[in-house]
């Protein structure tokens, strides 16, 4: 019977023996886990390369790399130009991130599947054993809990479609796309569907803006943001499922209400602080903030969408375009009109366009002075964009709008001389003119950078606002509710049917056909640039009212 080896070293034969390691050598490596495992020498008595190069020790002793490009070694600890740009490139960073949550998520939605399958089958047998089930009765009831169980399987695997919604009406144009409401067919879920192809967007350099945007709508649980419920794509299109918001964009109540009483000014202005503070606790800015990006919900609450540009950097083109804008202008001469002229000039202006936002000569008469001209800017240029939303509530047009895109641009260029206190003297306009609190308020927020509020704390300590119930807004009657006949109601929306609404759309379809001449790039883009942009699964999904769908306890994302 051959000896027992010591389990205090490795055996010795008296030959090596051929295929086992030579344990004499000094390249001879112990396992420590094998022999810590077994109670052994302690592992710190080991020079564990990979952990002691983790912590940063031993830098001379790291197994050299050849790198990917010229054969260069890097010898320590570090990284050459053109890796640590890629590393830090925005790209990276985000598929990175995206990789580790598709990780999370597929392991959380299968553990969750597991843990409900294991439910459905304790109370299979718990009814079954009820019943006292045997023999062909009970292989009959087993038969037919398999096949069910099929049936949620094979929606599991099933891809998200197009096809699967219902297209009940169209509810929006964009430059980039449209909006439809839609319902899903095998949940009942409605939702807005956002459709854009790729190819316009890829041309357009707006796939960035499209990606933050769903990681938004996905990173959200609040009640101040539009929620995401599925995102998925195709060869041509990328589609973004959202809740359906049925009153319409805020524009529409503002254009229809004109200037907003004081108490009512003040209710929508603070929902759209919460909304956007909500959007800032993420950590985004969204530089880009006016009426239209707010809805109104079933209940009057408002809802803040559209984050397109809410990411770390505007597009260079765009910024030059800004620039440019405001040069040209640079040696206008200011134009002073009255309180009344300039608020008839706006409302004259918004009856000939009503889609004045999204016209090609549309300017930017809320966005900060900071981020026209392409400067550091921080999250306070969205209250400089919110304090010229109040200014409008309470003037009924906004503080920098100009007859034209010119007179607007001059303003901006010059809006320290152009801020004026609205002043009525007619005796029926006395009502519209601005409390002493009111103003200061609208003067905190449209102000320098350096002196302007950047954050909620500082706008609910104001006495504009002492009378705001900040830790409950939504639980407040709204001014106004929307009066809807079902889910689906989309009167508060623009008849797509209708020539007369089609009519307000020229700009924006003369928009997509410019966009359409735009020569295409000359590089290619792969599937590459859309990783991780499906969102939510086709099949069984959460046991939340908000989200529907089938009812097996699987959450449809880990957020």
């Amino acid at each position: 019977m051959p000896p027992t080896p010591s389990l205090a070293g490795p055996p010795s034969p008296s030959k090596q023996i051929s295929g086992l390691p030579n344990y004499a050598s000094p390249s001879y490596h112990h396992d420590v886990h094998m022999e810590t495992a077994k109670g052994l020498t302690s592992i710190q008595s080991y020079g564990d390369i990979r952990m002691a190069t983790a912590r940063g020790n031993h830098l001379n002793d790291d197994i050299r790399m050849e790198t990917a490009r010229g054969g260069t070694t890097i010898k320590q600890n570090g990284f050459q130009v053109w890796e640590r740009e890629l590393l830090e490139s925005s790209e990276v960073k985000r598929k990175s991130t995206v990789a580790q949550l598709y990780f999370l998520d597929y392991y959380f939605q299968t553990l969750a599947y597991i843990a409900t399958r294991k439910e459905r089958r304790a109370k299979f047998d718990q009814d079954t054993a009820s019943r006292i089930l045997k023999g062909a009765e009970y292989s009959k009831e087993f038969k037919s809990y398999c096949g069910r169980e099929r049936v949620i399987l094979r929606r599991r695997r099933t891809k998200l479609k197009v096809d699967q919604f219902h297209i009940i009406a169209q509810v929006g144009q964009g430059g980039y796309g449209e909006v439809f409401l839609a319902r899903k067919q095998e949940s009942g879920e409605v939702c807005a569907l956002k459709k854009m192809r790729k190819r316009t967007l890829f041309k357009m350099d707006e796939i960035r803006h499209v990606l933050v945007e769903r990681d938004i709508l996905t990173a959200t649980k609040t009640p101040w943001l539009v929620r995401l419920l599925y995102a998925f794509q195709d060869p041509e299109h990328v589609y973004l499922a959202m809740e359906y918001v049925p009153g319409g964009d805020f524009r529409t109540l503002l254009n229809n209400s004109g200037v907003l009483k004081e108490e009512h000014a003040r209710f929508y202005i603070s929902e759209m602080f919460a909304a956007v503070n909500e959007l800032h606790k993420l950590g985004y800015i969204h530089r880009d903030l006016k009426p239209e990006n707010f809805l109104v919900d079933g209940t009057g609450h408002v809802k803040l969408t559209d984050f397109g540009l809410a990411t770390g950097a505007l597009n260079p083109k765009r910024i030059e375009s800004l620039k440019v804008k405001l040069d040209k202008v640079k040696d206008n001469q200011v134009i002073h009109r009255s309180t009344i002229e300039r608020r008839s000039i706006y409302r004259s202006i918004r009856n000939e366009d009503p889609r004045y936002a999204d016209s090609i000569v549309g300017s930017p008469d809320y966005m900060a002075p900071e981020v026209l001209r392409g400067k550091p800017y921080t999250y306070s240029v969205d209250f400089w964009s919110l304090g010229c939303i109040l200014f409008e509530f309470l003037a009924g047009f906004p503080p920098f709008s100009g007859s034209t895109p010119e007179e607007t641009w001059t303003n901006l260029k010059n809006w320290t001389k152009v801020l004026r206190r609205p002043e009525y003297d007619k005796p029926e306009d006395l009502i519209f003119n601005l409390s002493d609190v009111a103003w200061d308020a609208v003067t905190r927020l449209i102000a320098h950078a350096s002196v302007r509020y950047s954050a909620l704390s500082q706008v609910t300590t104001h006495p504009f606002f002492k009378t705001v119930k900040w830790d409950d807004l939504r639980s407040v009657r709204a001014p106004f509710v929307p009066a809807l006949d079902s889910e689906i109601d989309t009167g508060y929306y623009d008849d797509f049917s209708s020539p007369d609404d089609m009519a307000k759309y020229a700009e924006v379809k003369e928009k997509q056909m410019n966009i359409e001449r735009v020569k295409d790039k000359d590089e290619s883009f792969g599937r590459g640039v859309w990783v991780g942009f499906t969102f939510g699964k086709n099949g069984p999904g959460t046991k939340a009212p908000v989200l529907g769908g089938y009812d097996d306890g699987a959450l449809v994302t880990i957020f």
